[in-house]
């Protein structure tokens, strides 16, 4: 066997990841949002029902935020939210993305998207993913005011 044939074996064997799960080891490592963000929109091209992989892409434009980032993160979240109507992640995006844009409604937006969060797991996972976003982005003011409305 040729070193060619081999690498041709090799790269046939190999499995191929999904850009989604690329960009979830990236940012999990706390990579550069541009080239994670690179990585969710080759995957929503891919999976283009896919309602998780617009509800991440939103996430990211959001603790990106930069020229119209907010405004992008708002048709994503709401792309999110009529692919899977019952996608709180999705829901809790969209009341972010309307905080951060300054959009009107945004109260009843609230009450609709923790009306989706409907376990304890599920009440956990909006928890720790504001706390993550307060963490990774301390001047992003939208996830202080929701966990502010939670804690009530």
């Amino acid at each position: 066997m040729t070193e060619e044939t081999a690498a041709q074996t090799v790269s046939a064997d190999e499995e191929v990841q999904h850009p989604f799960a690329k960009g979830l080891e990236l940012y999990e490592q706390k990579g550069d949002y541009s080239e994670i963000i690179s990585l969710f929109e080759q995957g929503v091209t891919l999976s283009p029902k896919d309602s998780v992989g617009y509800t991440c892409l939103a996430w990211l434009y959001m603790l990106r935020n930069s020229d119209d980032d907010a405004t992008k993160a708002l048709v994503l979240a709401q792309k999110a939210i009529r692919l899977d109507p019952s996608n709180y992640q999705a829901h809790v995006n969209f009341v972010l993305a309307m905080l951060t844009n300054g959009t009107g409604g945004v109260r009843p937006e609230f009450q609709r998207a923790m009306g989706k969060v409907t376990t304890e797991e599920d009440h956990a996972e909006v928890l720790e993913n504001l706390n993550d976003a307060i963490e990774r982005e301390p001047k992003w003011d939208a996830p202080r005011k929701m966990l502010a409305w939670i804690n009530g």
